[in-house]
């Protein structure tokens, strides 16, 4: 793949170097949409006498996986770095491993294998599924011990370097913390998390490809640089892991943000600055850095805004950087169902914002929904319906609405890993329900996914190392609804009883060996909280 970017480091390969293969297990055009990459390949390429390369999932699946910087093998490097934002990626990465020759089980793997270091999201709420995978897993935010982690990895073997970073806080080491059956054996891991953006390293520098455009190396958001303003959620929506897992917000300063704005411009050759942060807009100075960047000539993409800080101010600036699309999650049109699941904000909250973005100009508005909380009963469906009916016709009455209505998936480490899903059949005859209502609605359109991947994604997420075997065999034969089915009936399971089962409030969790910033009676008590609201009876 020939991609010209800039500001890609290529070194020179000695023998006295310490060579790093920095895995995101999707296709360039994806992975260069990740700040995580950015942020990891500048930082490990900072640190003298260190090469790190990037590896991708090929477009052609008959390619086996090479470094973009000079086309080496996984094999070749000493450390392999796996960043999984999403659950999916697990079996992905696992994909990239075994198209390289490379056993994906840690207990088969010799010295003469790379070190396999895991980190992302969603390892950090529950790594157990795929717990014999990496050599070692990094769980919260790396930049707090990267000195630690450094010299870890500077250790003359693969043994050294693994007894090394076992020391290292977030660090979870396979012989170190738990043995080849899956006894914990090591102390409670504590999850390191960035508390003060004020020190902390980011990339002034960015990798921006240049001659992509209209390609399917192209990324998703064009030829944009990635500015950090915050990071995790203070809101604790019940059903949401940032929210949960990484509580609560680290925000940027609004000086700090300034001087990367400035830095970059100077530095790189861009178009768009997209601006990462869940809960965009309580930051009070938002507005001022939109009109800031808008001024030096950049436009602006953000991601879902939320509908209690959204004013008309904020949406001129959007509209003057060239946002096309305003994006919301109410997650349900049930104002009482939003309540109960924590994320507080009224039904007039949300109209007042979609009204406003129609005056201001906007035309296209895209809403993110959920079905499927526990104990929700049919109502619901007949409330989400008249939501987006009174916002089409009183609020947003002409453009483009696109509806993502996706089934709640039950995530660890949230209060809704206590509950059950919604099961397959009673979801997809929902799904029929919405499609064929909002059908009937001028220029509404719907997009879902099959059921069985939500429950595929809970598996990933509440499981543990009993279910490896059960994702190896998937990355060997396919990850599609049919192989889940059929190796799961080999296990004499399905995937329906998948949905179905769930963990009680007294159950022993695979991921109680490590400390998070929310305890588990935390977590019961926002559970018992919603249950009584709700009224729910014993599943």
């Amino acid at each position: 793949m020939l991609v010209k970017e800039q500001n890609s480091i290529r070194k020179s390969w000695k023998s006295n170097k310490i060579t790093i293969g920095l895995i995101y297990p999707n296709t360039y055009r994806v992975a260069s949409t990740s700040l995580g990459v950015q942020l990891l390949y500048f930082l490990f390429n900072s640190w003298e006498d260190f090469i790190c390369e990037r590896i991708f999932k090929p477009i052609n699946p008959r390619v086996t996986p090479y470094s973009l910087e000079s086309q080496k093998s996984l094999r070749e490097f000493d450390i392999l770095a796996i960043s999984c934002q999403f659950e999916f990626d697990y079996i992905q990465s696992i994909e990239l491993l075994l198209k390289a020759g490379i056993n994906p089980d840690v207990r088969m793997r010799t010295e003469d294998d790379p070190l396999v270091l895991l980190g992302g999201p969603a390892s950090t709420a529950n790594p157990f599924p795929v717990l014999f995978f990496p050599d070692c897993f990094f769980l919260g935010d790396l930049e707090t011990v990267s000195d630690e982690l450094k010299s870890a990895l500077e250790e003359t073997s693969k043994n050294r370097k693994l007894e090394a970073l076992s020391l290292v806080q977030g660090i979870m080491a396979y012989s170190y913390h738990y043995t080849q059956k899956g006894e914990w054996i090591g102390n409670k891991i504590s999850i390191p998390k960035v508390k003060s953006f004020s020190d902390t390293f980011y990339p002034l520098k960015q990798i921006i490809p240049d001659n992509v455009k209209g390609t399917k190396n192209e990324p998703i958001l064009g030829k944009a640089y990635y500015l950090e303003a915050s990071r995790g959620c203070s809101q604790r929506c019940n059903f949401c892991l940032v929210g949960n897992c990484r509580f609560p917000r680290t925000d940027r300063t609004f000086n700090e943000l300034i001087k990367i704005v400035d830095q970059a411009c100077e530095l790189n050759d861009f178009d768009k600055f997209v601006i990462y942060a869940s809960s965009m807009g309580e930051n009070q100075r938002i507005g001022e850095l939109i009109e800031y960047i808008i001024a030096k000539g950049y436009e602006i993409s953000l991601p879902s805004l939320r509908a209690d800080f959204l004013t008309e101010d904020l949406l001129h600036s959007l509209k003057r950087g060239k946002q096309r699309t305003l994006t919301l999650a109410p997650e349900t049109g049930s104002e009482d169902l939003r309540f109960a699941i924590n994320k507080r904000m009224s039904n007039d909250q949300f109209f007042t914002a979609t009204n406003n973005a129609w005056k201001v100009g906007f035309r296209k508005l895209k809403l993110y929904l959920l079905y499927g909380f526990p104990c929700e009963g049919e109502e619901i469906n007949n409330e989400n319906i008249e939501f987006l009916r009174k916002i089409r016709k009183d609020y947003f009455p002409k453009g483009r609405i696109s509806v993502s209505l996706n089934q709640m998936v039950t995530k660890s480490q949230t209060p809704f890993q206590f509950a059950p899903m919604m099961d397959i059949k009673s979801s997809k005859a929902v799904q029929k329900w919405y499609r064929h209502n909002i059908y009937k609605m001028k220029n509404i359109t719907l997009s879902t996914s099959a059921p069985e991947w939500g429950v595929i994604q809970r598996i990933l997420s509440l499981r543990d190392q009993r279910y490896f075997d059960t994702i190896i065999n998937i990355a060997k034969n396919q990850n599609t609804i049919g192989n889940w089915k059929k190796i799961l009936k080999e296990k004499n399971k399905s995937l329906e009883d998948e949905g179905q089962w769930y963990y009680n409030i007294n159950d022993s969790l695979p991921w109680d060996p490590l400390h998070s910033v929310l305890k588990k009676k935390d977590l019961i008590q926002a559970y018992k909280k919603y249950i009584k609201i709700q009224n729910c009876v014993k599943f």
